[in-house]
């Protein structure tokens, strides 16, 4: 159903907050580069549907960062800081001496008489940020459980389910150089036989996530107005952007 939802900000339903996941580039601002102490090129590594990330792309100089968590990005403005992920989401990432940040952002229709899409564009982002032995493992690890969190990061809701429908896909958009990052789109599936969820259309969003020796940071981008009526969600490729200028305005050298 190529249905390509805007930007607007009005109706916020009660599963709104998401999480997310991408990778992989070179850096040369960050430094040299130092192989990918646990990845090999071409080996997929078990993230749901597949996919694989090359090694050797993980800068040595992306150590020493930490996140911050930046109050806009492109048209997206800062609207809640969400829900936080804990330390033993951390520690099954394989992150040592972690901090985490989160932060939730809406982005409105350029269009404001556009009554049929109402609700706009919201972006999820979930950061961690410590000493990553493995980031190809970590990056895998994280896109391997979005599922598993539910639209607010605290598990699934009830009636609901959350699976990807493709292999998790390393990208490199523009000005992203020196982590790894992957896109991977999912299908939010609600229970026909729930009576509070039975009238809702499924719809799918595209999560991305980077992972460099510091920081690893998600990303899921959600219509807000097709978690009622169905929809196909921006495309990954738009996500990965999103994802990749978050990279840059949320690291900060320690």
């Amino acid at each position: 159903m190529p249905f390509r939802a805007r930007f607007a900000a009005a109706f916020v339903p009660p599963l709104l907050v998401m999480t997310a996941a991408c990778g992989g580039s070179d850096d040369k601002k960050d430094g040299a580069k130092a192989p990918d102490a646990g990845s090999t090129a071409g080996v997929t590594t078990g993230a749901p549907g597949g996919g694989s990330v090359s090694g050797g792309a993980v800068a040595a100089g992306t150590k020493g960062y930490k996140l911050v968590v930046p109050e806009s990005i492109d048209a997206y403005t800062k609207s809640s800081s969400g829900t936080t992920p804990g330390a033993k989401e951390a520690e099954e990432l394989g992150i040592k001496n972690a901090q985490t940040v989160s932060g939730v952002y809406n982005a409105p229709d350029p269009d404001p008489d556009n009554r049929a899409r109402l609700g706009g564009t919201r972006l999820t982002f979930h950061g961690f940020h410590g000493e990553i032995t493995d980031p190809a493992k970590a990056l895998d690890t994280y896109l391997a459980n979005v599922g598993n969190k539910g639209m607010k990061g605290g598990g699934k809701a009830p009636g609901t389910d959350i699976q990807p429908i493709a292999g998790a896909k390393t990208v490199k958009p523009a000005g992203f150089e020196g982590a790894l990052m992957k896109c991977q789109v999912m299908q939010f599936t609600y229970s026909k036989s729930d009576a509070a969820t039975k009238a809702l259309a499924d719809f799918r969003f595209p999560v991305c996530a980077w992972a460099d020796y510091a920081t690893l940071g998600g990303v899921d981008v959600a219509v807000l107005t097709e978690m009622k009526t169905g929809g196909e969600g921006i495309s990954p490729d738009e996500a990965a952007a999103l994802t990749a200028k978050l990279y840059n305005l949320a690291r900060q050298k320690t």
